[in-house]
């Protein structure tokens, strides 16, 4: 069984967060291989008309490594969040909001309905929103302000 920081088990909240980081990171891929590869006018059709062939591998390789490196980068903090480091979840909290916040943006400058496929279209940021709303559960905010502190 995990422990935190202080050797406590965190709480269902912080395993809640911690669990749809996971989510979040392979909603994520999944879109980026839909859009690239699939959902037409598929990213590469596009990078090839205007790259040619090699251009568009080697853009769409910098791509999905910077994908790769982001998702990486998120699921390390949010590992240490699940360990008691509030920095980590400060960190989730504000990527939380910074997400809503291009939702937000996003919908109003495309004048987009609230309708089920723009729910799926913005389901990423809209897990990222969940897990900071998550995290500032009062379980949570315990469980950080006493992780620092060995009982």
């Amino acid at each position: 069984m995990f422990r935190g920081r202080a050797g406590r088990r965190p709480p269902h909240v912080v395993e809640v967060a911690f669990r749809l980081s996971f989510l979040v990171v392979l909603l994520d891929v999944g879109g980026w291989v839909l859009d690239t590869f699939v959902i037409p006018p598929t990213g590469f059709r596009e990078l090839r008309r205007q790259m040619g062939w090699a251009g568009a591998v080697q853009q769409s390789l910098l791509s999905a490594g910077a994908l790769a490196l982001l998702g990486a980068a998120f699921l390390l903090c949010a590992w240490w969040m699940r360990r008691g480091r509030n920095w980590a979840r400060v960190v989730l909290i504000a990527l939380g909001a910074l997400s809503l916040l291009f939702v937000l943006t996003d919908m109003n400058m495309n004048a987009v309905r609230l309708d089920l496929p723009v729910v799926h279209r913005y389901l990423p940021e809209l897990s990222t929103a969940a897990i900071g709303a998550v995290l500032l559960l009062p379980a949570a905010r315990t469980y950080f302000s006493s992780a620092g502190r060995v009982d």
